[in-house]
């Protein structure tokens, strides 16, 4: 599925831009995408557009301090649990999109490790769904995870 978000995101310009989900699941099944991975992705993108329960401006204004429970710090590697917070306290995501993130990663799980590089592209698709911008050394890093190389250091 991590491939299939790649392509999306380096294939189209902003979300508005990707034609309807039905001539989507066309275009990714002859790009070669697995019948899985095409369905997995459409349905994060469903969930993703849903509209926020909080108004955004309350949301964007939020210091809420997120905490993981038990099984969430067992599944949740370090590093990924560091790259929200990290983007979060410098206001490139906010606390519902660091959930959407999280809802992703955990319905993802097909009972592998995940790795940051996962988690970088979940989170890009989550703002390129959501037209979000962002700081542009964050961005740069984040996109680090479509060429599958660190730009900061």
């Amino acid at each position: 599925m991590l491939d299939v978000i790649a392509f999306l995101i380096a294939h189209f310009q902003d979300f508005d831009t990707c034609p309807p989900r039905e001539d989507l699941g066309e275009i990714l099944e002859r790009a070669g995408f697995e019948d899985e991975d095409i369905g997995g992705t459409l349905w994060f993108l469903d969930v993703i557009k849903e509209p926020p329960l909080l108004p955004p401006e309350r949301l964007q204004t939020s210091r809420s301090l997120r905490v993981y429970a038990a099984d969430e710090q067992d599944w949740i590697p370090p590093e990924i649990q560091g790259l929200l917070h990290f983007l979060e306290q410098n206001g490139a995501i906010h606390a519902e999109q660091r959930e959407l993130i999280l809802h992703v990663l955990f319905c993802q799980n097909n009972d592998e490790d995940l790795s940051l590089q996962h988690a970088k592209l979940v989170t890009l698709l989550v703002l390129w769904v959501q037209k979000s911008e962002l700081p542009v050394l964050l961005g740069m890093e984040l996109m680090s995870a479509l060429h599958g190389q660190e730009t900061l250091h």
